[in-house]
């Protein structure tokens, strides 16, 4: 994706990286995640890419002084570079004494049927407990879709 210079070349890449991120997902377990992901990520974020390319000359290439190509890579191998380091903080992957494990987990599946008289596990984390944060999840995407809409508006005074 890096050397890409073709904007629909670079938008294929970026729905087949989330594709791949999806699968990994489901494959961890997360399936509710994995779902997401295989959604926004593959699909809608596709066909507004996509979309947005309709109105731009996807083959133009906007070349940038070498100057302001390094101002943009230092911050990025720094932020890069803070993350590798916190994914070593990280308890390794099925370890039954991380602390998710140990303290989480137990107050959900204790908690589900008497906090929200909800039978199932799942569903009573993510729309009881998490419930603001399923909210604000569909916010952020309706919020993405309207900004992607008052682009393609502004750009051509109509929409498809």
């Amino acid at each position: 994706m890096i050397f890409a210079r073709d904007l629909f070349a670079l938008v294929a890449l970026l729905s087949v990286f989330s594709g791949l991120l999806a699968a990994m997902f489901a494959v961890l377990g997360a399936v509710d995640v994995a779902f997401m992901e295989a959604v926004v990520g593959m699909s809608v974020s596709t066909v507004f890419f996509m979309g947005l390319m309709w109105w731009i000359e996807p083959r133009e290439q906007t070349v940038y002084s070498p100057a302001r190509r390094l101002a943009a890579l230092l911050p990025t191998f720094g932020l890069g570079g803070v993350l590798l380091y916190g994914v070593n903080a990280l308890p390794t992957f099925g370890e039954p004494t991380a602390p998710p494990l140990v303290n989480v987990s137990p107050f959900y599946i204790q908690g589900s049927m008497s906090d929200m008289a909800t039978p199932n596990v799942v569903t009573a984390v993510l729309a009881d407990y998490r419930s603001f944060d399923t909210l604000i999840e569909s916010a952020v995407v309706v919020t993405a879709v309207l900004a992607c809409l008052l682009v393609l508006k502004h750009r051509d005074d109509s929409i498809i």
